[in-house]
């Protein structure tokens, strides 16, 4: 996770001893009420609910940092900006390459506003580890969106983009 997702978490975990602090400090907690109990168990709900949330905005985004955008000769990552592959780069050991060594970070790369680059394939990984070893997500041929095409591991991948295995 991201320092700002840690850094939000302990806020509110830092909320919560200091509302469990104000409760003693005003002695609320002398009074025998049971809406006490209910009011704890909500607070806990909420900062589950925060983290929770904050887990699965973190992966999402992760998973969009790691599509890649295909045409002849390019690749393009919101990351890593436009690489320009060289003739008979494997262009699955680049994504490989590529994906090993995305940071995460919210500094991302912009097209070139005057590109006249036409993606052709898009690669969506949802799983990414070990260097390649777990890897998993989708390809999607521009011209039929309604039909992409899923893969669990490199050589699937290798496969469905036509290179020799």
């Amino acid at each position: 996770m991201q320092k700002s997702n840690w850094i939000i978490i302990a806020i509110l975990v830092a909320a919560s001893v200091l509302f469990l602090w104000m409760w003693q400090a005003l002695q609320f907690n002398v009074v025998d009420n049971p809406v006490d109990l209910v009011i704890t168990l909500a607070w806990w709900l909420v900062i589950a609910g925060a983290c929770v949330a904050i887990h699965l905005a973190e992966k999402k985004r992760r998973e969009r940092i790691r599509t890649m955008f295909l045409a002849p000769g390019l690749v393009y990552n919101c990351e890593t900006g436009v690489i320009r592959l060289e003739p008979g780069t494997s262009v699955v050991d680049t994504l490989q390459t590529l994906l090993g060594a995305l940071n995460y970070s919210f500094d991302l790369a912009e097209l070139p506003s005057n590109s006249r680059v036409r993606f052709q394939r898009i690669v969506r990984t949802s799983k990414f580890g070990d260097n390649g070893a777990i890897w998993e997500g989708e390809l999607v041929e521009v011209a039929h969106p309604d039909r992409p095409q899923a893969f669990e591991s490199r050589r699937e991948l290798a496969i469905l983009m036509g290179e020799n295995v």
